[in-house]
C-alpha cells in the first residue's frame, strides 16, 4: 500500500491531534493551517511542502520553483544523518523502517537488560522468545526478518514517542498507542534523554535537521498506523441494529440506546490489546444534528471495510440508498446485513421483503441477520460467524494482518 507524504499527512487528519506534533517539530503555526472539510488535501499539501523544502537547499528550491527536492531524499538524507544502513534504491517506507530500527538498536543499546525485557514485553513478544542474556541487535534483526509488519508498527511508536518525549517534553496521545505506551511508559524517560542526546549533535549539523529529523520518524509512524491498523466501520439508519451487531458478532458492550439518532457521536471499541484493530460504530447518516454528520464524515477515510445493517422490516429506504451511496465513494468492501429477518409476520412476508432488499442492492454481498432476537419468538442469534468471516477475509484481501489484529470470533453461528 503506497502513500506519498501528502496522502500521509491527508489520511492522518482525521484525528487532528495525529499531525499536531508534526506540526510542532516544523515549527508551523496551527492556527494558519485549515482543517475545515474540504480544506484537508491543501493542508497536506502545505505541511508535506514545508518538509521537502527543508530537505533542499536554497540553489536547488530555486530550480524547483520554491518545491524542494523530493520526500525520498529527505527520508534517505535523514537515515545518512543517523548512521542508518539506508539505500538511495530503496522504497520510501523501507528507508523509513530502517531508520525506526536504528533509532530502536540506539535506545537499546543504552538500556539495562531489565529495561529491554519490558520493552519487549510491551509489544507482546512472548516471555520464552525473549533472550535470557543481552539482546543483541543481531537477534533484533532476526526477529523482525521473522515477524516484520505488525511489530515494526510497534516499534514506531515507541521510537516516535521516544522522540516526542526528548523534544516536546511528553509522550504521544495517539489512542492507537494506549495499549503498548502503558508498559512502556516508564521508560520513555531514559529513552527520551537517549533522543535529546542525539538531537545535540544533530543540531551541531545544522538546524534543519532538528526538524526534518523528527517530522521522518513521525511521518513513518503515521504510515504505519495507516499500513498496520485495522478499522471496521458499522453504519447503518437509526435502530437498525448496529448496536445489537457490535454485541453478537465481537461480544462488546455498547449499552444500547433504542431511540432513533441517539448515538451522537462515532463510538471506537478495541478489539485488541495492542490497539490496532479498532471497530467504529458510526452515527446515523441522517442525523438532524449537523456537527454528528461532520464528526462521521471525518472519520470515514480510515474504515478498511463497512458493515451495512438495515432493517428488512422497513424496506430499503431512501435514507439506506443515501448511506450506500455515501460509503461508496471510499472504494471499501461493503457487507450488506438484512437484519431482523425473525420480525416477519410470516414466511412468504419475509421472502418477499428479501425479494426487494436484493433486487434493490444487487451487486452487493448480503447476509440474513438476526442479530437481537425477539425472545418470544426466538432466542437464538443468527448470522454472526458468517458476517465475521466475511469481515475477516475482506481485511485479509487488502492484505492486513488480521492475526496481528488478533480479533476473535463469535463461538458460534447460533
Amino acid at each position: 500500500m503506497n502513500f506519498s507524504l501528502t496522502d500521509v499527512v491527508q489520511r492522518s487528519l482525521v484525528n487532528k491531534d495525529d499531525v499536531k506534533p508534526l506540526l510542532k517539530y516544523l515549527k508551523l503555526d496551527e492556527g494558519v493551517l485549515d482543517y475545515s472539510a474540504g480544506e484537508e488535501r491543501q493542508t497536506s499539501e502545505s505541511i508535506a511542502r514545508t518538509i521537502r523544502k527543508l530537505g533542499s537547499n536554497d540553489f536547488a528550491t530555486l530550480f524547483r520553483v520554491g518545491k524542494g527536492v523530493r520526500y525520498s531524499e529527505v527520508v534517505f538524507d535523514v537515515g545518512k544523518k543517523l548512521k542508518a544502513n539506508v539505500l538511495e534504491r530503496n522504497s520510501v517506507e523501507k528507508n523509513e523502517s530502517i531508520i525506526l530500527l536504528k533509532m530502536f538498536e540506539d535506545a537499546l543499546e543504552r538500556m539495562t537488560d531489565e529495561e529491554k525485557r519490558a520493552i519487549f514485553r510491551s509489544i507482546g513478544l512472548n516471555e520464552r522468545n525473549i533472550p535470557a542474556g543481552p539482546i543483541t541487535t543481531a537477534f533484533l534483526q532476526g526477529f523482525l526478518s521473522q515477524y516484520g509488519g505488525f511489530y515494526i508498527y510497534q516499534i514506531s511508536v515507541i521510537v516516535a514517542n521516544m522522540v516526542s518525549k526528548a523534544l516536546l517534553g511528553a509522550g504521544l496521545s495517539f489512542a492507537t498507542n494506549a495499549a503498548i505506551t502503558r508498559t512502556v511508559g516508564t521508560l520513555l524517560g531514559p529513552i527520551g534523554w537517549i533522543a535529546t542526546g542525539l538531537w545535540l549533535a544533530i543540531d551541531l549539523a545544522g538546524p534543519a535537521y532538528r526538524k526534518t529529523v523528527p517530522a521522518v520518524i513521525h511521518i513513518a509512524l503515521l504510515r504505519s498506523i495507516l499500513v498496520n491498523k485495522i478499522t471496521i466501520g458499522v453504519v447503518g439508519d437509526g435502530s437498525s441494529g448496529k448496536d445489537s451487531l457490535v454485541k453478537a458478532v465481537f461480544g462488546l458492550d455498547t449499552d444500547i440506546n433504542p431511540i432513533a439518532g441517539s448515538t451522537e457521536t462515532a463510538l471506537s471499541y478495541f478489539l485488541n490489546e495492542k490497539g490496532n484493530a479498532v471497530l467504529v460504530n458510526y452515527p446515523g447518516f441522517n442525523d438532524y444534528r449537523s456537527h454528528v454528520n461532520k464528526y462521521t464524515d471525518d472519520l470515514l477515510h480510515h474504515t478498511d471495510v463497512f458493515v451495512m445493517v438495515v432493517d428488512i422490516n422497513r424496506g430499503i429506504s431512501k435514507v439506506d440508498m443515501d448511506i450506500l451511496k455515501k460509503i461508496e465513494t471510499f472504494n471499501k468492501p461493503i457487507l450488506i446485513c438484512l437484519n431482523k429477518i425473525d420480525l416477519a409476520r410470516s414466511q412468504a412476508d419475509f421472502l418477499e421483503l428479501e425479494e426487494a432488499a436484493k433486487s434493490r442492492l444487487k451487486g452487493y454481498p448480503m447476509i440474513n441477520t438476526s442479530f437481537d432476537p425477539d425472545t418470544r419468538l426466538q432466542n437464538k442469534t443468527f448470522g454472526c460467524l458468517s458476517v465475521y468471516n466475511w469481515i475477516k477475509k475482506a481485511i485479509e484481501d487488502a492484505e492486513k494482518d488480521v492475526d496481528g489484529g488478533n480479533f476473535t470470533p463469535p463461538p458460534t453461528d447460533l
